[in-house]
């Protein structure tokens, strides 16, 4: 291989290493960073044999201008997969919010992916929704976007304009209004159940509603959660069915 080669592999990987650093699953603290390493690197060797890059991707290489290529890589990797993160943060910021309604917030676990802590349905939602898309083959789906994105963003070749963020902003909205609808039944639920022992306590009030609340608000919560969660699937493969197309309009954009 050439030095030209050389250079053209450096930044396919930069773009996919960085790729791989916010994608879930592969963040994962407990994944040995040697296995990322040797996943990216297998990826990349892939995609540049697949793309034949065997030209220069500018007239002349310096340290500085190396340096911008580079940098505008490992950004465009970046931003793909924290476009995908951001529609598995649905489920987690569902999970949150029931969590809070219910009152199971107090118990929270280590999020080994985002490093801080998490509640029990929000990581339980998060960790389904990695399953079920696997399950749905959606990973391939994901690769090919990301060799497709050296066809339609060519090394050294992004820019990132006024579209770009509007693509975004409407994807954060989606995300809030489909983590809204997601903890729903549960938020409801709870609603209810606040309603009635309110009028309980009116009505009875030698009983102690708190210490009956909240066991009944966490039973209740956990069986709407057992109720609602095979048609989850369902609800989640139409949210992980605008990954792609979000994807390609993100990369349109950058082109």
């Amino acid at each position: 291989m050439t030095n030209v080669m050389w250079m053209n592999l450096l930044l396919i990987l930069a773009r996919v290493g960085s790729f791989f650093v916010t994608l879930p699953l592969t963040s994962y603290r407990g994944v040995p960073n040697l296995v990322k390493v040797f996943f990216a690197l297998v990826v990349s060797y892939l995609i540049f044999l697949s793309a034949g890059y065997s030209a220069a991707v500018v007239d002349n290489f310096n340290t500085m201008g190396m340096l911008l290529l580079l940098g505008g890589e490992v950004l465009t990797g970046l931003v793909i997969g924290f476009a995908v993160l951001l529609f598995f943060t649905v489920f987690r910021m569902a999970g949150q919010l029931a969590d809070i309604k219910i009152g199971l917030s107090m118990a929270s676990i280590l999020d080994p992916h985002f490093g801080s802590s998490a509640t029990l349905l929000g990581q339980f939602y998060y960790l389904f929704a990695i399953i079920i898309y696997f399950t749905l083959n959606g990973h391939h789906y994901l690769f090919h976007t990301l060799a497709r994105s050296f066809e339609m963003i060519p090394l050294g070749g992004p820019s990132f304009t006024g579209f770009t963020l509007r693509i975004f902003l409407e994807l954060f909205y989606f995300i809030w209004i489909m983590s809204f609808q997601i903890a729903a039944p549960i938020v409801a639920t709870v609603l209810i159940t606040d309603i009635s022992l309110g009028l309980i306590s009116k009505t009875v009030p030698q009983l102690h509603v708190f210490l009956v609340g909240l066991p009944l608000k966490v039973f209740l919560g956990l069986f709407v959660v057992y109720l609602t969660l095979p048609y989850m699937s369902v609800v989640m493969e139409n949210i992980f069915g605008r990954i792609y197309t979000d994807l390609i309009q993100i990369l349109e954009s950058m082109a």
